[in-house]
Parts: C-alpha cells; structure tokens; sequence
C-alpha cells in the first residue's frame, strides 16, 4: 500500500477529482495512469458509466484496483513498453502523476498514440508558486512532506507557466484550465510576515490573492496539435541567478568607467591628485570585494557555463 491508497471521492466543488469528473464525458474510455487502488477509477465509472483501465507502479495497491477497474496494468509508465496499450481512450489522466515523472515529456508523446481521434489528457497538477510555499521560503525553510505540495517523491515542481511549457513541448494544447483554490486568511498572512519581522501592503495581499499564488492545484484538459504554439523557452541559467549576476556586472562596470573616466581627464591642475587617487583606490577595493564576494564565487560555475553557451551560439 502506498500514501495514496486511501484517498476518496468528496462531492466538494473545490476538489481535484470533482473538478476531473466534470471535465470526463459520458461513457467515455479512461485510462488512469498512477491509478493506485483504484478508489477514483471506481467513481468515474459508477458516476459516468465509463470502461477505466489503470497503470500501477505499486504491486499491492495494483491488486486491490483490478478489483475495481476493466484492466489494470502493474508497470512503470516511464520505462516499460506500452505497445500492448489499445489505441482508443477517448481519455488519459494523469492524476497527480506527472510532477513524479523523471521525463514527463517524454511519457506524454509516448501516451499520444494511445488516444483515439478526438481524445484528449486531463491532468491535476500541484502549484508549486502557492502562497504557502512562497512563505515558507522566505522564512528560510524547505520542507517535504509524505503528501501534498512538497511531496518527498516529486521529482519536478510546477507553476502555471512550467505546465504550459511541457505540454506545449510535448505537442499539445492546453484546452482547458481550472484550479482548485486554497487561499490563506489575511490575519494568518499578517501573522506570518511579523514573525519574520516584516510588514504587508496593498500590493502584496492582492498578489497573495491572484491565481499563480492562491491556485492549490491546476486541473486541466490537453488535446494533441501538430500547431507550432508561442511559449517562452526555459533560460539556460536560473533566472534569479542570472539576475544577481547582472546587477553585480554593471555595478562593476560602472565602477570601471568611473575609474577610466577619471584616468582620461585632460586637465588635473584644478583636480586634487591626492583626493583622485584616493576615489580611484577606493573604487578599486570594491570591485575586489565583489570579485571575492560568496555569491560571486558560487555563481563562478554557472558563469563559466554561460560564457560556453554564448561563445557556441547555443
């Protein structure tokens, strides 16, 4: 048995799989990949009178779906041939799945076969960008749970953006998406910020409020497009890092033309040599400092990093 094993269908609106039934057709074929004892398989089809074949990596938590399931396979979707799968799902879910995968891309070009005509893959996703984590790394901290938004087995984590991309990446269109909402009280927000000795205005709890920071989990439907889409490519560097590395450049860099503005003043005779040398040194020590700065000397791999790509063009 797995963490997942247990988990039941609540009639609640603001829940993944209330919001995945009302997105399945009627009568429609399913197959659940990472189906795991098969509790929401048996709901989509007492509810909407659907076939529903599973995929299960867990063996014991397998058994106990095929129990309720038309099929059920034990096999890992990322590294067992599917060739056997039928090729006429009308549905493929993917139900907190694809944040577990190693290369989800590559399961999700390897699933497409397996739809039929006018098929399509729904998915729920956990947002990584929720307030909730938001908060917690600015307090310093990182913790995984068995469960939940830092469940210890995701291999990947998402936002809205990262979910678009992998399915852009992988040939299809997102037709439809929804988001199961957990917001955080203000008083808790404020709470959280005083701990930490800071202080929240208008801006930051709308920003707590808007979709990327009060979606829980997006839920969604993808059909498969031979269209090229318009999607922002993945920056070869992480861009935060990318950020502090240019402010430290220019800040460095207009220090040296500070420097050699100086050194090309024709007329000195009105200047203090004593009090230009001085300006100059100091300047000088503090591009040093930056150059032996912590943060300058860890990024100094990724910098090396990035000079390569440029110089290849890549």
């Amino acid at each position: 048995m797995s963490y997942y094993s247990d988990g039941d269908y609540v009639n609640d609106p603001n829940t993944p799989w209330h919001k995945v039934l009302e997105i399945i057709p009627i009568k429609s074929k399913v197959l659940d990949i990472g189906c795991s004892s098969g509790n929401f398989g048996k709901v989509i089809i007492d509810r909407k009178s659907c076939v529903v074949d599973g995929i299960e990596l867990n063996k014991k938590d397998a058994i106990i779906a095929s129990q309720k399931l038309h099929k059920v396979f034990n096999i890992n979707i990322e590294t067992n041939n599917i060739d056997f799968l039928d090729r006429d799902y009308n549905i493929i879910y993917f139900g907190d799945v694809i944040e577990h995968l190693q290369y989800p891309i590559n399961v999700l070009k390897k699933i497409k076969k397996h739809l039929n005509v006018n098929g399509s893959v729904i998915f729920s996703i956990p947002n990584m960008a929720h307030i909730s984590v938001r908060l917690m790394l600015l307090r310093g901290r990182f913790e995984y749970g068995n469960t939940g938004l830092l469940d210890k087995t995701h291999l990947h984590y998402y936002d809205k953006e990262e979910i678009e991309r992998i399915f852009y990446e992988s040939g299809y269109r997102i037709e439809k998406l929804d988001w199961v909402s957990r917001d955080i009280p203000r008083e808790l927000l404020e709470r959280e910020l005083k701990a930490m000795g800071l202080t929240g205005d208008s801006r930051f709890f709308k920003l707590a409020k808007c979709l990327e920071a009060g979606a829980y989990q997006y839920v969604g439907k993808a059909i498969p497009s031979s269209v090229k889409m318009t999607v922002s490519l993945r920056p070869k560097i992480s861009p935060p890092i990318d950020m502090f590395e240019r402010h430290l450049a220019d800040i460095k860099k207009s220090y040296l033309e500070e420097i050699n503005r100086h050194d090309k003043q024709e007329d000195v005779r009105s200047v203090k040599i004593e009090q230009l040398n001085k300006h100059i040194n100091e300047l000088t020590k503090r591009i040093e400092e930056y150059d032996r700065s912590l943060s300058w000397k860890i990024t100094k791999p990724l910098r090396k990093v990035a000079k390569i790509i440029k110089k290849s063009g890549t």
